[in-house]
């Protein structure tokens, strides 16, 4: 190979290892103001967790029939409610008829590629494929009465949901590398959603199948899953 064209080739990768930096490096700090913000009153990072841990603890488990519409609940082998595109996950107050919490999966699109955020210039998937998700999610308000002096969250960070090549399958949950975090993305989803808020977003996933299943499972205890 002529030096002078693998010198080019390493400058370019060294090149395009700089950018993804910055932009890496733009998101922890924009990731730290948005918890400074919240610190006043509690801080994100120590309470996203727990506090979705706890949520779910204080909601119903899976019941064999939905409490609004009084249809059946269908789980596979993953302990993942099934659902259709579009169609919401649900986690309802036990005793209640009206869910506390909601998630849905609108729509999922494939791509090969991504444009590098902040740069006019295209990355590859580090696991096989991009995919990003049309998102919306509801938490009540009453919410905020289970976990008393922490924030009411649900988290909605690429790291809360994984992918699997079909109904049964193991899922997999390293889906938000670099990668995935560099992509420009219209509409990008909040990290989570609060009592009292509904938010609607994009978040991208790095995956290695580019058919298959969504699952939003924040905890890996149960959640629900949508196909693609």
């Amino acid at each position: 190979m002529d030096k002078a064209f693998e010198s080019a080739e390493i400058k370019s990768a060294k090149e395009r290892k700089r950018k993804i930096a910055v932009c890496i490096g733009a998101t922890v700090a924009v990731a730290a103001v948005a918890g400074g913000l919240i610190i006043g009153s509690n801080s994100f990072s120590a309470q996203a967790g727990p506090t979705s841990e706890k949520l779910q603890d204080s909601l119903a488990n899976v019941a064999t029939t939905d409490a609004e519409t009084g249809e059946d609940v269908k789980v596979d082998t993953e302990a993942q409610v099934i659902k259709n595109l579009g169609e919401p996950g649900k986690l309802t107050m036990d005793g209640a008829t009206k869910p506390s919490f909601e998630v849905t999966v609108h729509s999922v699109k494939v791509k090969k590629s991504c444009t590098l955020r902040g740069f006019d210039e295209t990355i590859t998937p580090e696991n096989g494929v991009f995919l990003v998700l049309d998102v919306s999610a509801s938490l009540a308000a009453s919410a905020a009465k289970v976990v008393d002096e922490e924030i009411a969250l649900m988290p909605l960070d690429a790291s809360s949901f994984g992918s699997s090549p079909g109904e049964n399958k193991n899922v997999v949950y390293d889906l938000n590398t670099v990668a995935a975090y560099s992509c420009e993305v219209d509409n990008a989803l909040d990290i989570a959603v609060g009592a009292g808020d509904e938010i609607r977003g994009n978040v991208v996933l790095d995956s290695p199948y580019s058919t298959g299943q969504i699952v939003y499972d924040p905890d890996k205890t149960g959640g629900w899953t949508w196909s693609y």
